[in-house]
């Protein structure tokens, strides 16, 4: 098992989600995931883990191929 760190956008009543370190990307542990999201919220404009209005991202366990 991994996480993945998906990005959520929100444009009018468009819905936008992406792996936010680009395709495939996982990381080892929840820990890991949630610092990346904190430092994604940073980038995104927020503060302290929280996103602008219309952004949020979410640390999901993902299955891996082993």
């Amino acid at each position: 098992m991994a996480w993945m760190l998906i990005y959520i956008m929100i444009q009018g009543k468009d819905v936008y989600a992406v792996n936010a370190y680009g395709p495939g990307y996982t990381f080892p542990g929840m820990y890991e995931c949630f610092r990346a999201r904190e430092m994604l919220s940073y980038d995104a404009g927020g503060q302290e883990g929280h996103f602008p209005l219309n952004v949020q991202a979410i640390c999901i366990q993902v299955e891996t191929e082993e």
